[in-house]
């Protein structure tokens, strides 16, 4: 018995060594990341004005590293900016039905004032400004900056352009007046003539400062108007493959959409007898289970392939099951706020 022990507990070894781990892609719903009422259906759009006293480089901008002031500027820039990043958010908001109707107020609906905190709007006021125009909500660009720089051609990469924009947004309750979340977004934009499957477009030419600086203000605004509707995103999830017929077979079926298939191969080895071998069987049975939208029974599995690999106190299972448990986490709570929401517009 014992000379027969050691070549098979080599051999465990050795298929656990070479274990091979492959990413899988599913879609996974997301609901929208704004805290808004489900009984909101109208929204007023609105611009505080409102700038810190550092943000002085409106009219400035960055050539081959080094700091221009701008000549010709639009006495309006600010206006044309912030316009731009509104109109973008109100065309992504009524694209996607986010809400029946969307109020956009002029640009010095606020005079300019500054300070070094960014008070809340009062109460008072937002309800005064939502109640002209009937909205259940209030959507305030509390501040917006934008900078552009441009960058030379070198021997890596083309002449390129570059927007940041720094914009903090507040969501107003105005029947229950008060601010229900201010979020800060810094949005990057980037064009050096390559497409998104990084082919060099020959001939190209980065849009010039002024240019550029609208575009990427009205994508900022659609870029947020994203948080308040829900999509279906596209994530790789890991599944391992060790060097067994059963295994690669498995892995065939799965690749296939055979989900229980691979599970009745995998499930032969989930026994603790299996040492590291039942830590993979476990969390690609979690997987699968997963992919049957049996979240629950997914848990089960992967909290079971804990347990095992505890015992082995390998760190980097310990690290991929924990991350992968985080995720199931994350769709559960998704889950969950669909279900609120679906209960909610059927009452």
């Amino acid at each position: 018995m014992n000379r027969l022990l050691l070549p098979i507990i080599s051999l465990m070894v050795l298929f656990t060594s070479c274990t091979v781990y492959k990413e899988y892609p599913i879609e996974v719903y997301k609901p929208g990341e704004a805290a808004v009422p489900p009984a909101a259906n109208s929204v007023a759009l609105i611009y505080r004005n409102f700038k810190y006293p550092n943000d002085t480089l409106q009219h400035f901008y960055k050539n081959n590293y080094r700091l221009v002031k701008a000549k010709n500027d639009p006495e309006e820039l600010d206006s044309i900016m912030v316009n731009s990043c509104l109109n973008g958010l109100a065309r992504e908001l009524k694209r996607s039905n986010t809400f029946q109707q969307v109020h956009l107020f002029p640009y010095r609906s606020f005079k300019r004032h500054t300070g070094e905190h960014l008070p809340e709007l009062p109460g008072e006021l937002t309800k005064k400004i939502a109640g002209t125009t009937q909205s259940d909500l209030l959507i305030a660009l509390e501040t917006f900056s934008y900078f552009f720089a441009s960058y030379p051609e070198n021997f890596e990469i083309p002449e390129s352009n570059e927007v940041i924009t720094a914009a903090v947004w507040g969501i107003y309750d105005p029947e229950r007046e008060r601010l229900i979340e201010r979020k800060t977004i810094i949005d990057t934009v980037f064009w050096n003539g390559y497409d998104n499957q990084g082919n060099y477009q020959k001939g190209y030419n980065p849009p010039p400062r002024l240019q550029a600086l609208q575009m990427a203000s009205a994508l900022a605004g659609e870029n947020y108007a994203k948080r308040f509707h829900a999509s279906w995103e596209t994530v790789n999830r890991i599944y391992s493959v060790p060097p067994l017929p059963d295994f690669e077979q498995a892995a065939l079926y799965f690749e296939e959409g055979k989900w229980d298939q691979a599970i009745s191969l995998w499930e032969k080895y989930t026994d603790d007898k299996n040492g590291k071998l039942a830590i993979n069987a476990r969390y690609n049975m979690a997987l699968a289970y997963e992919l049957k939208d049996n979240i629950p029974l997914a848990e089960e599995w992967l909290k079971a392939a804990y347990d095992l690999a505890k015992s082995y106190h390998n760190q980097d299972e310990l690290e991929m099951i924990r991350s992968y448990q985080k995720a199931l986490e994350t769709r559960k709570k998704d889950f969950k706020k669909l279900n609120q929401t679906q209960n909610e517009e059927q009452r």
